[in-house]
């Protein structure tokens, strides 16, 4: 049995689409590469000529016995919870390494033409040594929504229109639970635009159904976000959000993400759970807001 893992990893660098200056290698760098080390795993790493393609590979000298029937498995959904996880631990080096010279790259050479995302495409192959290459399951790096995107039916029609009808628009928080769910490759952006979108979208339905709270919302130092969805929202709608210490504990990382650079990221997992949790809060909000525009409407 081979005492090694080697792994290939390969990308794109993830460009804002108004770039058109990719980076340009010097043609004296005839054979040149990066290096980084990781708890005694080192990763090599090449910005290829065409400026936007990163290959990368490392050898990994330690693993669990069993990783090798993982790494083997057609479906990553018929794994088990623990088995994804082990193979999300051996690939997890390469890509962090990946993660952190784009980083490097966007930051030390003036490059805001790179999305904050860094890299996508991730393609990863692995190999005992044998020059036979076979690809580490796709569903790494899957999210698994339970809320498909949409489409105009007769029901869609109709309840757009209705919107339509009472002059609602979109709220901005949208806009900022829509970024968590697209910064794919990038868990503590997940995190924070989803905590940003529960922020707002309260503070947007408490305004929509009493206008008076406009200044003391958007001048004044905001209360907790558990008081907010809790005993202002009750009082001025007679509801109160369900989990309130869930969206105590969302904010609380979310500011140990913005203020402790080194912070724990959460899992993929976590953050996939919790912005699907934000997002049918600021659903709920919505209900609540268009029953007491119903509620106004047959009262006048």
């Amino acid at each position: 049995m081979s005492t090694q893992i080697y792994l290939r990893y390969k990308c794109g660098i993830y460009y804002n689409k108004e770039a058109s200056n990719l980076i340009k290698i010097d043609e004296s760098l005839i054979d040149y590469s990066f290096n980084v080390s990781d708890n005694e795993v080192n990763v090599k790493i090449k910005l290829l000529t065409d400026g936007k393609t990163i290959e990368a590979e490392s050898v990994v000298d330690s693993f669990n016995p069993n990783i090798l029937q993982i790494l083997r498995s057609s479906s990553y959904d018929t794994l088990t919870n623990e088995e994804k996880t082990e193979l999300s631990n051996i690939s997890r080096p390469i890509r962090k390494a990946v993660r952190q010279f784009v980083g490097l790259l966007k930051q030390e050479l003036h490059r805001f033409d790179i999305s904050d995302e860094l890299i996508g495409n991730p393609y990863e192959e692995w190999s005992t040594g044998d020059n036979k290459w076979y690809r580490i399951p796709r569903g790494l790096y899957a999210f698994g929504w339970t809320t498909s995107l949409g489409n105009l039916d007769a029901t869609t029609v109709s309840g757009i229109q209705e919107l339509l009808n009472d002059n609602e628009e979109a709220l901005v928080a949208t806009n900022y639970l829509h970024q968590a769910r697209n910064f794919l490759m990038n868990r503590r952006y997940q995190w924070i635009y989803a905590t940003m979108a529960a922020e707002l979208a309260i503070k947007e339905i408490l305004i929509k159904i009493e206008p008076k709270l406009k200044v003391i919302l958007e001048m004044l130092p905001s209360p907790p976000i558990k008081k907010l969805y809790g005993e202002v929202l009750n009082d001025v709608a007679g509801e109160k959000s369900s989990n309130l210490s869930k969206l105590e504990k969302g904010a609380a990382k979310r500011n140990q993400l913005i203020h402790n650079p080194k912070s724990q990221t959460p899992t993929r997992e976590e953050t996939t759970a919790y912005i699907e949790f934000i997002e049918d809060r600021v659903t709920w909000l919505l209900k609540i807001w268009r029953k007491k525009v119903r509620e106004k409407a047959e009262n006048t």
